[in-house]
């Protein structure tokens, strides 16, 4: 691996700090020489993985052509219980909201 070059703004930042070219990183310079190497990650898996994501059995005997489609009825049933949900949120904050005034209201009825 290589080292940056002195046009590099991390390596003029780091020159700004007191960093002296040739050592590492840290109060007793103990740190790295050399920059971290970086890869593009091109799936979903997490920085750790290397491997691919298992397969399940029955993905690997269904061709992507043979599997049917998520018909609409799907879209608009999960669309449905979006509102529900946003719906059943607001119901609650206002239950909670109600019981905060009547909270005040016992013991301070003369500030609502």
């Amino acid at each position: 691996m290589s080292s940056i070059g002195s046009s590099n703004i991390g390596f003029q930042l780091l020159k700004k700090s007191g960093w002296k070219e040739g050592t590492g990183l840290g109060a007793q310079e103990q740190g790295r020489l050399e920059p971290v190497e970086t890869r593009v990650k091109n799936n979903k898996r997490g920085l750790g993985s290397k491997e691919p994501k298992p397969k399940a059995e029955d993905d690997v005997e269904t061709a992507p052509s043979k599997r049917p489609k998520n018909p609409p009825s799907t879209k608009k049933a999960k669309l449905a219980a979006k509102r529900i949900r946003k719906m059943q949120e607001e119901e609650k904050r206002a239950q909670e909201k109600e019981f905060e005034i009547a909270f005040f209201r016992e013991f301070w009825p003369d500030n609502v």
